[in-house]
């Protein structure tokens, strides 16, 4: 013997085909019977929504609810699409900031080597000064010509070792054929025991001091009488009576080609005639010696190098192809619209983009121009650190504004279309119990409906 268990589906479809066929259910039975059947469909329900979680399903079930969902979802997918860019460009400001950590360690490196350098311009300044041209040899008094005609009383120079020293009223010149470029300077020793009236000296291509002003007064009681180049006493002798270095930059008062040089020692006034002493006479563009020029070289090399390291970090701070020192720019969206966005500029960190000069190591004018170099980039770039302060924040702000966002709108999905599982449950045990009622009811007044539902 054995016992065949049905469904309750299958127990109502027997109930029915009974009452269809038989027709033994009177209006009371079969009102029974249909509440009943109310009640399974009403079970189901309520089985779906524990199995599912949800409420509502489809259309049919919420209209309303089904669609005001289905919009707040799609919202919800697209800020967590933004959420990510977001992420993505704290992440990018992140890696600009570690370049910029390094590079400011690059900058105190190439801060320390200039300073290191700057020292030994200075304690050493001997080793780069540069190498004057070899001296004109004024030896013998046919080395020294009349010049300006009545101007020269023809009273012999007296020569001494590396030039001469002109007295009473003696104006000559000296064969150089020379062209002076703004880089030529005029070099030469000067010594007076005796002042004169005027103890100048100049460039002429005639001879005739009126026609010109190419000419330097170094000494004497007169200022009058000769065209200067410059004030005179610009480059005026202390009257010590030593000799003394003169050094005149000729080539950024004129230029020219000129075929002679002018010394003049005038003194044709009255009382004891005044004299002027002229040697190691230069003309030209100083040069530094070989020494000098393989430091300057080395130090360039060794700062250019370190420059190269700070580009080389520029050039490897990128994240996901966007280098903000490498001067890209860095958009943020905030919203599904694009409406709402956050524009984070890039700067050129390069050695170029921050203008730090590579050449030129030759004097200490040049590494202080480098040195104010390093500290108007480092100011640069710290202003440029506190922008992407600024940024870093808004997007971390807008960063936990949107996940409150994305969270809002998945709570407002979900309370159009999940169910309340412990009021789904309640009604399930109240189903349940109605359904175990009902069939009770039924079975008492059709004793015969009991053989069909088991």
């Amino acid at each position: 013997m054995f016992t065949i268990v049905m469904s309750g589906k299958e127990r109502f479809r027997r109930i029915l085909m009974v009452w269809n066929v038989e027709n033994i259910l009177n209006p009371v039975q079969l009102k029974q019977l249909t509440a009943i059947q109310g009640t399974a469909r009403s079970l189901e329900r309520v089985q779906l929504q524990l199995a599912t979680g949800k409420d509502v399903h489809s259309a049919l079930d919420h209209p309303q609810n089904f669609f005001s969902s289905r919009a707040l979802n799609n919202r919800s997918a697209d800020l967590q699409r933004l959420l990510d860019g977001i992420g993505q460009s704290v992440h990018t400001i992140e890696e600009a900031q570690s370049g910029l950590d390094s590079i400011f360690n690059i900058l105190d490196t190439a801060e320390a080597f200039l300073d290191e350098y700057m020292q030994d311009l200075v304690s050493e300044s001997e080793k780069f000064e540069k190498v004057p041209v070899a001296p004109y040899t004024i030896e013998t008094a046919a080395d020294l010509v009349n010049y300006s005609g009545g101007q020269d009383s023809g009273v012999p120079a007296s020569f001494i070792e590396g030039g001469f020293v002109l007295d009473d009223n003696s104006w000559r010149r000296f064969q150089i054929d020379h062209t002076i470029s703004e880089d030529d300077v005029l070099t030469f020793e000067f010594r007076s025991t005796n002042i004169p009236e005027i103890a100048a000296i100049g460039f002429d291509n005639d001879n005739t001091y009126l026609n010109n002003g190419e000419f330097f007064f170094i000494y004497g009681t007169q200022t009058n009488g000769i065209t200067y180049a410059a004030p005179t006493p610009t480059f005026q002798y202390d009257g010590s009576g030593d000799w003394v270095t003169v050094s005149i930059p000729v080539g950024q008062y004129f230029t020219g080609t000129f075929s002679h040089i002018v010394f003049v020692a005038d003194d044709d006034g009255g009382g004891d005639d005044g004299d002027a002493g002229f040697r190691n006479i230069q003309l030209g563009q100083p040069e530094f010696s070989q020494a000098a020029l393989d430091i300057f070289q080395d130090t360039e090399d060794e700062y250019i190098k370190i420059l190269n390291q700070l580009d080389l970090i520029v050039k490897d701070a990128h994240y996901r192809g966007i280098n903000l020192l490498g001067a890209e720019d860095l958009e943020t969206f905030f919203n599904e619209n694009h409406t709402s966005s956050l524009l984070t500029e890039g700067i050129n960190a390069t050695s170029d983009g921050l203008g730090l000069e590579r050449e030129d190591f030759t004097t200490v004018e040049a590494v202080e121009r480098k040195l104010d170099q390093i500290l108007a980039a480092r100011q640069t770039l710290r202003e440029y650190e506190r922008s992407l302060s600024n940024d870093f924040s808004i997007l971390q702000h807008r960063l936990d504004f949107t996940r409150t966002t994305v969270n809002t709108l998945k709570s407002g999905h979900d309370d159009l279309i999940l169910v309340d599982q412990n009021e789904a449950g309640a009604k399930l045990l109240a189903l349940q119990t109605r359904q175990v009622i009902q069939t009770s009811v039924l079975t008492a007044f059709t004793p015969s409906i009991l053989n069909l539902l088991t």
